[in-house]
């Protein structure tokens, strides 16, 4: 029941109820919710105040519109709240879901010029090289490589049992705490290599960032490259209107 007297929006009011109804009908991804009529009808409230309400789902990733038929309960969403630094296992568990890996391969190499620069090794110097698919609930959501200076890659077994949880967790267990990254997103299309490990069409939108973790001695860490379905990746920022300094 809405509260027209309370200085919460009725739009919110709306949303809020219908985000119960989600978690009390235990929907899945597919089902449909409803429309912009039903809402107006059930809740006695304008059809511009029905539109805001489910617009407000969609901004959340709840649902997605339906041409001609409504709204219906959408996919889940790996939503990441920058400036949160959290690795990929530690999004997902707190997203309630199930992290998992499969490792496609493992090894040390010769690193290019981009790769040395973002570690800061000297000429010569080798990095371990990890590539993975990540999964979420056994949906393949991302696709990642990641360097590691070679002095701090352990035996491979050792490697390929932190692939499968987390690289900053298994660096915690040799002593490196890692403190802060360098992340920047680009849209990218997906490659055709990696469109097979994603599940989807070569050439379908993705998101792709390169993440340069430090530990607190301000050392490079972990460099990492990764292809995100924008089908199911998020990011939410929080923006400050600042001095800017030219």
């Amino acid at each position: 029941m809405l509260d027209r007297r309370s200085p919460i929006p009725l739009y919110h009011q709306v949303a809020e109820a219908l985000r119960q109804e989600i978690a009390a009908r235990r929907l899945r991804p597919g089902d449909l919710l409803t429309t912009e009529e039903e809402v107006e009808r059930r809740f006695g409230v304008s059809r511009a105040t029905a539109r805001r309400a489910l617009e407000e789902l969609v901004d959340e990733g709840l649902v997605e519109r339906v041409t001609g038929k409504g709204t219906r309960i959408a996919r889940p969403k790996v939503q990441v709240h920058l400036p949160n630094m959290l690795s990929f296992t530690e999004e997902i568990l707190r997203l309630g879901m199930t992290p998992s890996s499969r490792v496609l391969s493992l090894g040390t190499v010769a690193p290019d010029e981009d790769v040395a620069g973002h570690l800061e090794l000297e000429e010569g110097e080798l990095v371990a090289r990890l590539e993975r698919v990540r999964y979420a609930d056994g949906e393949p959501i991302v696709y990642m490589v990641d360097y590691l200076p070679s002095q701090l890659a352990p035996p491979s077994g050792e490697v390929l049992e932190a692939a499968h949880g987390s690289l900053y967790a298994f660096l915690a267990m040799r002593g490196v705490e890692v403190a802060e990254a360098l992340h920047i997103i680009e849209a990218r299309d997906v490659p055709e290599e990696v469109a097979r490990h994603l599940g989807v069409a070569p050439g379908a939108p993705a998101l792709f960032f390169r993440r340069t973790t430090y530990d607190r001695e301000a050392r490079p860490v972990v460099y990492e490259e990764s292809f995100c379905r924008a089908d199911l990746y998020r990011y939410t920022v929080r923006l400050r209107r600042g001095v800017v300094e030219c």
